[in-house]
């Protein structure tokens, strides 16, 4: 019988905020920019991030003359290939609509759904703190290594002469979560126990029809290296028996991530496999006699260990990586 032991290892992600900054012409417009830490996220835990607090800051646009943006209108948005259920807020209002859902915008009229701010006259501040809230659900699938932006869509008016933009306008990369992880693992064994059970009667011949089938369960937001190492060099022997006499070992191959190790070439070259995101992958392993019983010295309990070791990368990872689960 084989038994997988498997190894596993996690890592806490941490997400930061930064934005560029923009000016228009003579139309009124804002840019922003925030820089925040939102803690460790592990998508394996359960965690919800729940009211994490960022403060963007929203300058408006700014020209001689007493030209500048007087009010503003805007909601955000993220890509429709973006990791579903993040939630962006202000003052309780949902203000993230991912593409392409977009809403409606007024800088006279403001609907609910949208962050309005009236910045006033040109002896008020030009550059403003707005709080907002930034909640992750459990189990979100953020690859690490990559960044997720948001865009800030707007309209605007202007006064001392500068003009309105009442055409919803792009800020694009308003907002990026830039994901700093080494990477969080999760790995277990999956499938029937690998046990060939009665072989007695089996000759040699027959012994390579005998194939049993399982497979290592991996779930990873960044990419992980894979080893496979047998205790007894892919033989099976009972307790006290002596791996040195053929009579008391019974062998096998082993077919895992493209690699089949034996007796003879027991050496499983590590492989470094994609990210397998926190849905998780199969990565197939199975097990062939090489073997049969009829000439091996009689017991109950032939077995061998393999040891299956799935460890993260630290990200971003600057070597190549396999899609293992293909393999």
């Amino acid at each position: 019988m084989k038994q997988c032991v498997l190894a596993a290892a996690l890592a806490a992600i941490t997400l930061v905020l930064a934005s560029p900054a923009l000016a228009v012409g003579n139309a009124c417009s804002v840019n922003g920019t925030t820089t925040t830490s939102i803690g460790s996220y592990d998508p394996f835990t359960g965690t919800t991030f729940v009211q994490v607090p960022v403060t963007l800051n929203l300058t408006r646009y700014s020209a001689s003359g007493g030209k500048k943006t007087k009010a503003v209108d805007f909601y955000l948005t993220q890509p429709a290939q973006s990791p579903a259920g993040y939630d962006i807020r202000f003052q309780n209002s949902s203000v993230l609509y991912t593409l392409p859902a977009t809403h409606t915008l007024s800088a006279t009229s403001p609907p609910s759904g949208t962050i309005f701010y009236d910045f006033g006259g040109t002896a008020q501040a030009d550059t403003v703190p707005l709080s907002l809230t930034v909640t992750i659900p459990p189990g979100v699938n953020l690859p690490a290594g990559q960044s997720i932006s948001f865009d800030i869509v707007y309209v605007c008016t202007g006064s001392g002469g500068l003009n309105n933009v009442s055409i919803p306008t792009t800020l694009t990369q308003a907002i990026t979560i830039q994901i700093n992880v080494v990477s969080a693992l999760q790995a277990s064994y999956a499938g029937s126990s690998l046990d060939f059970g009665e072989i007695g009667s089996l000759t040699d011949t027959q012994a390579g029809t005998h194939t049993l089938n399982g497979a290592v369960r991996v779930a990873s937001t960044g990419p992980y290296s894979v080893t496979l190492v047998s205790a007894n060099g892919y033989k099976m022997t009972y307790s006290g028996g002596n791996l040195s006499t053929a009579s008391q070992t019974i062998k096998y191959s082993a077919h895992f991530l493209g690699q089949t190790p034996d007796t003879t070439n027991p050496t499983f070259a590590t492989m470094v496999c994609s990210p397998a995101g926190t849905g998780g992958q199969n990565l197939p392993i199975s097990v062939t006699l090489r073997e049969g019983g009829q000439t091996k010295s009689p017991s109950p309990s032939y077995r061998d260990t393999m040891t299956v070791t799935v460890t993260p990368l630290l990200v971003p990872y600057g070597g190549g990586t396999s899609a293992c689960p293909g393999l």
